[in-house]
């Protein structure tokens, strides 16, 4: 068995390489089970499972809680399905930002390709920085606008990557794709602002959060998500519209966008089956 920290999990993951394999998994044979989640007070606790044969069985338990630093924190457990033996103990939280940020890299790839006018960043947290992370390495983009509630963090987060500073509503006017990672219980994205063509990646935690308003999936018609049950179930930021899945979407299946274009996430074993295979493999012990 195997322990890999969050520092570790941070120096091994290549997000070119992690975008290759989130779309070998999506197109592969896996067992993707139904997320069972908890709210014990003001606690959010989700166990996320799937199975992959070249994995192992796989066990994540993430959770979201309001008064730690940083709020969310999860575990990995990658168990050998033949002997029951531990092969893996991986850190949740950087696993989660690295997976996560570079499934928004392939969706947007899908929708627009690899090129950005003015990225706009919304929130400075953990999610944040790791689409920053991943964006920046993997995209030519010519102009980051950052906003977020924390001035402090938003300041660094900017410093950091080279951005602006920008109000929300000035953010979304000029934006030709948005990354909204927040916790926001009010929408954070509003549809009537958007430029036409515009890109809307939205990764936003399970209800009571919502990040956009009903005008955004009004104008978008169609939202490319993680998973379709996750989308149906825990969120309303894609209500009464068609969904496609990546999955389908890697095998040919087209959303029909109208005046805009939409990702939205809320998370699904998949994506943490490809994070922890992608781990494994780097570490030279798949």
């Amino acid at each position: 068995m195997i322990v890999i920290s969050r520092e570790e999990v941070d120096s091994i993951v290549d997000p070119e390489e992690l975008v290759k394999d989130i779309k070998e998994i999506y197109l592969s044979s896996y067992m993707a089970f139904e997320r069972v989640s908890s709210i014990i007070n003001d606690t959010w606790v989700g166990v996320m499972r799937g199975y992959l044969k070249s994995l192992g069985f796989l066990v994540k338990v993430v959770g979201v809680y309001p008064r730690a630093s940083p709020r969310v924190k999860g575990v990995v457990i990658v168990i050998d399905i033949e002997s029951g033996d531990i092969r893996a103990i991986i850190d949740g939280y950087s696993l989660t930002g690295w997976r996560t940020a570079c499934a928004s890299a392939l969706a947007h790839e899908i929708m627009g390709g690899r090129r950005i006018e003015t990225l706009g960043i919304i929130g400075a947290g953990t999610q944040a920085r790791y689409h920053l992370a991943v964006f920046s390495r993997l995209f030519r983009i010519e102009r980051i606008l950052v906003s977020a509630r924390t001035p402090d963090k938003a300041y660094s987060l900017s410093r950091e990557y080279g951005a602006e500073i920008s109000g929300l509503e000035d953010l979304n006017r000029k934006s030709t794709t948005i990354i909204a990672a927040t916790n926001s219980t009010e929408p954070v994205v509003r549809g009537d602002l958007l430029v036409e063509g515009s890109i809307v990646i939205s990764v936003g935690a399970p209800k009571p959060v919502r990040e956009l308003d009903k005008r955004v999936s009004e104008r978008a018609g169609c939202a490319l998500v993680d998973t379709r049950k996750g989308v149906l179930e825990e969120s309303e930021d894609a209500e009464g519209i068609e969904l496609v899945e990546l999955s389908e979407a890697l095998r040919g299946r087209e959303c029909r966008f109208k005046e805009i274009k939409l990702y939205k996430s809320v998370g699904t074993s998949v994506l943490d089956m490809a994070g922890a295979y992608h781990v494994i493999k780097r570490k030279k012990l798949l």
